[in-house]
C-alpha cells in the first residue's frame, strides 16, 4: 500500500543482468521446444479414461480430468480436481491458470494487464481489490475452491465496468453430505509478518452455511525500502533530488458469512454478508533539494510523514432468490445488495532543517473522511429455445451516494482549508444476449445499454453544483470453432467503459511544498474496445493457448502531470488516446508423473498520446513467468518460480517502466493423511537487495524514481483440514456485479 502520490515502480537488477539473460535464453529454448511439439499432439489427440461426454453448449477438452475448459464466454480451470491444490493457497494456484501471471512481488496480471476485476461466486467481493488482494488470496486455501474462470471478453450480461478481464473464483458447490468441514491456516516470515485464517462449512438438512475469517499483520520491516527521485525541469532548467526511506505496517481483518436454503428442487434462497477493514501505520523520512540551472540551491528541507489515523471499513450484504422451471436451463433470479464504505485518513507532515523553505507553514495534518452507500436491484432471466439457442436478459438499477470531507490543518501563517463534496449517481441498465451452439460452431452476440445520471454539490460553496447524463451502448460478440477434439479457435469483440469515482471527481486542492493535486468534476465515462483471437490446444500431456489482441481508447481518463509555480501538479482529463497490440501465451507440459512445467508469457506494443499538449509515448515489452513443480523423495514437492519483465513497457504518456527479475522456491509436505500441510518458502534467497526504477521520459519534467528494498525472505505456512463435508454454500447462478468505477469511491 502506498500513501503518497501513486507511482508505478518495477524491478531492475543491474547486478544480475547476465544471469537474467541466461535464464531468458533457457526459457525461450523451452518455449520453442514446446511450440514445436504442438504438431504431434494436434494430429494425434487421444482421450483418456476420464473423458466425459461433451455438452452442446460448451467445448470440453481432455487433459487429466479436464482441468482446462474453453467455453464461448470464458476459460475455466478445474481447481477441485487439481491434486496440488490441496497444499496451495489461491495465490499460488493462480500461477497455473492460463493467461494469469503472478510475479515475484505477488503482483497479478491478466493478459499482461492490471486492468481486471476479481469476483467470488459470480459477484464482486470488496475485499478482493486494491493493494490487499494478494494478502487475501494467500489466506484462502485453494482446497476450498471449485474452479477459477478467466473472462477476457466480458459479454452483455456483465457490467460495462471498464475492465479488460474478470477472474471469477467459484467456491466448492453444494453436495448431499451432512456434517462439518473446515480449514485453519497460518504463515509467518522472517520479516515478522503474520497471517491467520479459518474457514468453516456446515450443512444441516436444506440449510448450508459457511464462515470465513482472516487476520493479517504486515510488519513494517517487510515494506522497508530506500527511495530516491531525480528530475530535470524542461522550461526552467532546474533540477530536484529527493531521497530517504519509508515503510508501511498494516493490520487487516476480513471475512464473510454465507447461507443458502433450498426450498425445493426449483427454488433457492441465498444470503451473505462481507466485511473488510484495515488500519495503517506508515512512515516516510526524506530530504528534498531543488537547484537552479546554474546549480545554485533554491531550497532544501527534511520531511517526516506519518499516519496517526488511517482506517477503512467496507460492509456488504446481498440476497438472491433463484427460481428454476421444469424447462431445463430456464432460470429467473431476483437480487438486492447493500454496500457501505467508511474511510478516515490522517496524514501528518512535519518539516525540519529548512533552507529557503518555499511555504509559510512548518507542518500540516490532512484529514479526509469518505462515506459511500450503494443500493442495487437486479433481475436476470435465462431462457433456452431447443438444444441450440439461448437468450439471456436482465435489468439493473443502482443508487449511489458519496460524501467526502477534506481538511488541511496548517501549523504556520497559512490559513486552514476545508472542502466538502457530495456526489450522487443513478445507473439504469438493461441487456440482451443470444447464444447459439450447433455442431462445431458456437456464437454469442449481446448488447447492453446503461444510462447514468450524476449530480455533484459543494456544501461549502467552493464550486458550482453540476449534473450530467451519460448514455452508453456496450456491444459484444464472440464466434468459436471446434477444429477437432482438443482444439478450438475463438474470435471476440468487446467494449467496456470507465466511470470516474469520487477521488477523480473531487475538485478539492491538496497542496504540499512540492506538489499540488485535485480532481475534475467534469469528467465523463471513457470507452475501450478490444478485438482478440484465441487458439487453444489441449493434449493429454500438453496444453497451449495463444491470444493475439488489439485494443484502443479515444477518450480515456488521463492522469495529467505538469509543472506550475515550482510545483508538480496532478489532475485528470478525458483526453487519452491509446492503441495496444499484444499477444499472450500459456504453455503447460507434464512429461512425467510428478513433473509439471508451466510458462505464461506476453508481449505488447503500446502507443499512448495526449493531444494538448501533444505527447506521444510508445514501446514494446512484456513478461515471462516460468513455474516448475517436481515431486521428490520423502513425499516432498518442490516448486520453483522464475520470471521477470523486459523491454519498454508503456502504460501512460509520460513514463517507461523498468526491467526486473525474480525467483523463489517452495518445499511442501503433507502429514496425517493429508490433513496437515507444511510449506517452507524462500523468496530471492541469493539476492541481498532488489532495485526498481520508473522513468519519466517526457512532459514538463523528466527523470527517474528508484526504490531499493531487501527482497530476501523466508517463511513457513501451516494448514490443517478437518471434517468430511467437501462443500460450501450453494450460490445463485446469477448475482449482482458492480465494478464500474475508477479512482475510488467504491472499493
Amino acid at each position: 500500500m502506498k500513501f503518497i502520490r501513486k507511482k508505478v515502480s518495477l524491478h531492475h537488477i543491474d547486478n544480475y543482468k547476465l544471469n537474467a539473460l541466461t535464464m531468458w535464453n533457457k526459457l525461450i529454448l523451452l518455449l520453442t521446444a514446446c511450440l514445436s511439439a504442438t504438431a504431434l499432439p494436434a494430429q494425434n489427440t487421444t482421450k483418456t479414461d476420464s473423458t466425459k461426454t461433451q455438452k452442446l453448449e460448451e467445448v470440453v477438452v481432455t487433459q487429466r480430468r479436464q482441468l482446462i475448459k474453453n467455453d464461448i464466454d470464458k476459460l475455466t480451470y478445474d481447481v477441485q480436481h487439481d491434486k496440488t491444490a490441496q497444499t496451495k493457497t489461491t495465490l499460488e494456484i493462480l500461477k497455473k491458470i492460463p493467461l494469469v501471471t503472478v510475479d515475484g512481488q505477488e503482483n497479478i496480471r491478466v493478459q499482461g494487464s492490471t486492468s481486471f476485476k476479481v469476483y467470488r461466486n459470480g459477484h464482486p467481493d470488496p475485499s478482493l481489490s486494491g493493494q490487499n488482494l494478494k494478502d487475501i488470496l494467500k489466506a484462502i486455501p485453494a482446497s476450498t475452491i471449485k474452479r477459477i474462470e478467466v473472462i477476457t471478453d466480458p459479454g452483455a450480461k456483465y457490467d460495462a465496468e471498464g475492465t479488460t478481464a474478470i477472474l471469477n473464483i467459484v467456491m466448492m458447490s453444494n453436495t448431499k453430505l451432512q456434517g462439518v468441514s473446515g480449514n485453519v491456516n497460518s504463515d509467518v516470515n522472517t520479516h515478522g509478518s503474520v497471517r491467520l485464517g479459518t474457514y468453516l462449512t456446515t450443512k444441516v438438512g436444506k440449510l448450508t452455511t459457511s464462515v470465513n475469517y482472516n487476520y493479517a499483520d504486515q510488519n513494517k520491516k517487510q515494506t522497508e525500502n530506500y527511495r530516491e527521485e531525480a528530475y530535470n525541469y524542461v522550461k526552467t532548467g532546474e533540477h530536484t533530488h529527493e531521497y530517504g526511506k519509508n515503510s508501511t505496517g498494516a493490520t487487516i481483518h476480513f471475512g464473510n458469512i454465507n447461507a443458502s436454503y433450498e426450498i425445493d428442487s426449483l427454488n433457492l434462497m441465498t444470503a451473505s454478508t462481507n466485511f473488510f477493514g484495515y488500519k495503517v501505520d506508515a512512515n516516510t523520512q526524506s530530504t528534498n533539494e531543488r537547484w537552479d540551472k546554474n546549480n545554485q540551491l533554491i531550497y532544501k528541507f527534511n520531511n517526516d510523514m506519518t499516519t496517526p489515523g488511517y482506517s477503512y471499513v467496507n460492509l456488504r450484504g446481498r440476497f438472491d432468490y433463484q427460481h428454476k422451471t421444469h424447462l431445463d436451463g430456464e432460470v429467473l433470479t431476483l437480487s438486492y445488495m447493500l454496500a457501505a464504505t467508511r474511510s478516515h485518513t490522517t496524514f501528518r507532515q512535519a518539516y525540519s532543517n529548512m533552507v529557503n523553505f518555499p511555504v509559510s507553514y512548518t507542518s500540516y495534518d490532512r484529514n479526509t473522511r469518505e462515506r459511500f452507500t450503494e443500493h442495487t436491484f437486479q433481475i436476470d432471466y435465462v431462457r433456452p429455445f431447443g438444444k441450440h439457442h439461448k437468450i439471456e436478459s436482465g435489468t439493473k438499477y443502482i443508487l449511489r451516494n458519496n460524501n467526502s470531507t477534506s481538511l488541511m490543518d496548517y501549523q504556520g501563517t497559512t490559513p486552514d482549508m476545508e472542502s466538502k463534496f457530495k456526489h450522487n449517481a443513478q445507473v439504469a441498465a438493461a441487456y440482451l444476449s443470444y447464444i447459439l451452439t450447433t455442431g462445431k460452431w458456437a456464437a454469442r452476440a449481446g448488447l447492453r445499454y446503461e444510462f447514468t445520471h450524476m449530480k455533484a454539490s459543494y456544501p461549502d460553496g467552493g464550486n458550482a453544483d453540476f449534473h450530467t447524463n451519460l448514455n452508453d451502448w456496450v456491444p459484444s460478440a464472440s464466434l468459436q470453432y471446434k477444429i477437432r477434439d482438443g482444439q478450438t479457435l475463438k474470435l471476440s469483440y468487446s467494449t467496456s467503459i470507465n466511470r470516474p469515482g469520487i477521488n477523480y471527481l473531487n475538485p478539492a486542492v491538496i497542496s504540499t511544498p512540492t506538489t499540488e493535486s485535485f480532481g475534475n468534476a467534469n469528467l465523463g465515462s471513457s470507452r475501450n474496445q478490444k478485438l482478440q483471437l484465441a487458439y487453444m490446444l489441449v493434449a493429454p500431456k500438453f496444453t497451449l493457448q495463444l491470444n493475439p489482441y488489439y485494443s484502443f481508447t479515444n477518450n480515456g481518463i488521463a492522469h495529467i502531470m505538469y509543472e506550475q509555480n515550482h510545483k508538480n501538479v496532478y489532475t485528470y482529463q478525458n483526453i487519452l488516446k491509446s492503441k495496444v497490440f499484444g499477444i499472450s501465451s500459456y504453455t503447460e507440459w507434464t512429461p512425467f508423473t510428478g513433473t509439471s512445467f508451466t510458462l505464461n508469457a506476453d508481449m505488447r506494443y503500446a502507443r499512448i498520446t495526449l493531444p494538448t499538449p501533444y505527447l506521444k509515448n510508445s514501446g514494446c515489452g512484456g513478461g515471462i513467468y516460468f513455474n516448475w513443480e517436481q515431486k521428490i523423495p520423502w513425499e516432498l514437492t518442490l516448486t520453483t518460480s522464475i520470471g521477470g519483465e523486459y523491454g519498454n513497457r508503456i502504460y501512460d504518456p509520460y513514463a517507461i517502466e523498468g526491467h526486473w527479475f525474480y525467483y523463489d522456491f517452495t518445499l511442501t509436505r503433507c502429514f496425517l493423511k493429508d490433513k496437515l500441510t507444511v510449506s517452507l518458502s524462500a523468496e530471492s534467497p541469493f539476492i541481498k537487495e532488489r532495485s526498481s526504477t520508473y522513468r519519466i521520459v517526457q512532459g514538463d519534467y523528466t527523470g527517474y524514481e528508484r526504490a531499493v528494498m531487501k527482497s530476501k525472505r523466508f517463511g513457513i505456512r501451516l494448514s490443517w483440514n478437518f471434517g468430511k463435508l467437501r462443500a460450501s454454500v450453494k450460490k445463485a447462478e446469477r448475482s449482482i456485479q458492480n465494478d464500474d468505477l475508477v479512482g475510488g469511491g467504491k472499493k
